[in-house]
């Protein structure tokens, strides 16, 4: 390579013997052959940092348990105010859906007041009691007392009855008190808000008409070209590898439950994107493709900003 050049600048740098159409083409497969040396890297940077970004999302914080330890909760709830707590619809028993306020989606969150003296009227009234398998799991309350210490409680309910099992030491307490427990089954039955199937089409059927309105408003106003697809078998191997990856991390997510976490979502999301857009800008920026990409992004936010709001 480094002969051929020497010659061509000799060649260039004497009275031309080419044309200038046959120099600029000469200098243009030089230019392509040095950078497809290096084509590999840039498409191994860009699935490198998808597989690591997508791991960090999985061992996120929502996956952090309490470890403190504490006394039985009705000795906890009589000795320390309760500072908030969330509740978290859950009818599965392997899993717990409550958290943080503003980390999860689909939960209720309570700060001080009449809430948090009904949840903390139910817990001074239980006692342990032995395991009882007629219980069912309805919901799952994150509690936050003020000496900063937490609980996850497991709610189950029979024939009114109320009962909570600590995820952490896995101890089976039932309230004792009637009415402490019809107060606060009455709260948690308050304003349940179900997602209907046809709330959820209505709303991604309006995201991707937006999304086909923006992309077409972009390619007519930048001239960017829809066909072909990819710029070449490396633009198309690098967006197959993407989505291979993409797929396999939806999967997961569906899994174990993860996108009821509002960072789970926004991660996921913004992963997907900026590395959409890297990709697009890298082979195609010479037409402006990655125009399409930025700009879906832009709308993806307002869009995702309103779904948590509307599941909170």
């Amino acid at each position: 390579m480094t002969s051929f050049k020497d010659k061509l600048d000799k060649e260039l740098g004497e009275a031309p013997r080419f044309s200038q159409q046959l120099q600029e083409r000469i200098l243009q497969n030089v230019n392509q052959q040095n950078k497809q040396s290096s084509s590999w890297q840039y498409p191994t940077i860009i699935i490198g940092t998808v597989v690591t970004l997508l791991f960090l999302i999985l061992i996120g914080p929502w996956k952090q348990v309490d470890t403190a330890k504490h006394a039985t909760i009705a000795e906890l709830a009589q000795h320390e105010d309760i500072k908030q707590f969330t509740i978290a619809q859950n009818w599965k028993e392997d899993t717990f859906n409550a958290g943080r306020t503003g980390w999860n989606l689909g939960q209720k969150a309570y700060k001080k007041g009449m809430e948090t003296q009904l949840l903390a009227n139910a817990l001074q009234k239980s006692v342990v009691s032995q395991k009882d398998n007629n219980y069912f799991a309805y919901s799952d309350v994150w509690v936050e007392f003020d000496n900063g210490q937490v609980v996850q409680l497991k709610m189950y309910l029979y024939d009114e009855q109320l009962v909570f099992i600590d995820q952490h030491t896995n101890i089976f307490y039932k309230v004792k008190d009637d009415n402490a427990a019809s107060a606060f089954i009455a709260l948690m039955q308050k304003g349940e808000k179900d997602i209907s199937f046809g709330e959820m089409f209505t709303f991604i059927i309006t995201a991707i008409f937006l999304g086909w309105l923006l992309e077409k408003a972009i390619r007519k106003k930048y001239s960017i070209p829809k066909e072909p697809k990819y710029i070449n078998k490396s633009h198309q191997r690098t967006t197959f590898i993407f989505k291979f990856i993409q797929t396999a991390a939806l999967i997961l997510f569906n899994i174990y439950d993860w996108f009821l976490f509002t960072a789970a979502i926004c991660g996921f999301l913004a992963v997907s994107m900026l590395s959409s857009i890297m990709i697009e800008y890298y082979y195609g920026r010479e037409e402006k493709r990655h125009y399409v990409s930025i700009g879906s992004f832009i709308l993806l936010v307002p869009l995702i900003i309103v779904l948590i709001i509307y599941f909170s």
